[in-house]
């Protein structure tokens, strides 16, 4: 499938020129003589990251010029989906932003979608023909990259939040990896602040642990979780997370090592992976 990419303009199959008008629009222009070789009959997609709201414009915009090309079948692959946490509406006076995304998504009508570990199943209920890209094949990268798996040192997965449960069980199967801790905690609403931090398991015994998640934002969450485990007895806490936002900076108190991947931004310093190689 050729691959028209708004993450690495360099590799696209089609080269292009974006820019920003001054009154704040995206704007692209395709090289047509690329374009003009390429099978309008043959599949294409977009590979891009919805970070925001002129990723999307950008987006739709490219999907709007594949159309007048003639290109018949145009699929959105997504590696990181904009609003994909407010999947809900939280408090009274606030939006359900997922829904108006995938709204505008729905408009122009992809072939598909696929979105790579999206926050939850509600984006590809409301997204027309989405599809989940799952975080197994990275976070088994992520494993063999660490070595874990195949020198005989203990691994545990470990799921953050009741949120990242389910995930988690599915994960397990596909590593086979037998040992998982389930961990909880509390969050106010409002204020974001995070308490109560718990597990039922007692003893890790100097076990290595992978707390593994969709999204780091702050990394609160895993800071207090890896406390937790180090707590009973975690020799290592390292953290697998698909989206690498890390607003507080790369640095997590009392997380060892963080893997994550280029879906949101380029992460320097970091075990920071190519998101194409999972898409």
């Amino acid at each position: 499938m050729n691959t028209f990419d708004l993450i690495y303009p360099d590799r696209s199959a089609i080269a292009y020129k974006a820019m920003i008008f001054p009154d704040g629009q995206p704007h692209i222009k395709l090289d047509m003589i690329q374009a003009e070789k390429l099978d309008v009959h043959a599949p294409i997609r977009i590979l891009t990251r919805l970070n925001n709201a002129n990723d999307l414009l950008t987006a739709l915009f490219v999907k709007n010029t594949l159309d007048y090309l003639g290109f018949e079948h145009v699929e959105l692959h997504v590696s990181y989906l904009l609003a994909a946490r407010m999947d809900r509406v939280m408090l009274d006076g606030e939006p359900f932003s997922l829904k108006v995304v995938a709204g505008i998504v729905n408009l122009v009508q992809f072939k598909k979608v696929k979105i790579f570990d999206p926050h939850s199943e509600v984006s590809t209920a409301l997204i027309d023909r989405s599809y989940a890209v799952t975080n197994h094949a990275f976070v088994k990268q992520a494993l063999a990259d660490y070595h874990g798996l195949y020198t005989g040192e203990p691994v545990v997965l470990v799921s953050p939040d009741a949120g990242a449960l389910k995930k988690i069980h599915k994960l397990a199967q596909y590593l086979d990896v037998e040992n998982v801790v389930e961990c909880m905690k509390e969050r106010d609403v409002r204020t974001g602040a995070l308490t109560n931090f718990k597990t039922t398991t007692e003893d890790l015994h100097g076990q290595t642990c992978f707390i593994v998640d969709d999204i780091c934002d702050g990394g609160g969450t895993f800071a207090g979780t890896a406390k937790l485990l180090k707590e009973k007895g975690a020799g290592k806490v390292n953290l697998v997370v698909s989206h690498g936002i890390f607003s507080r900076g790369p640095k997590i108190e009392f997380i060892d090592e963080v893997y994550t991947t280029d879906s949101y931004r380029v992460v320097e310093g970091m075990n920071c992976l190519e998101i194409g190689g999972f898409m």
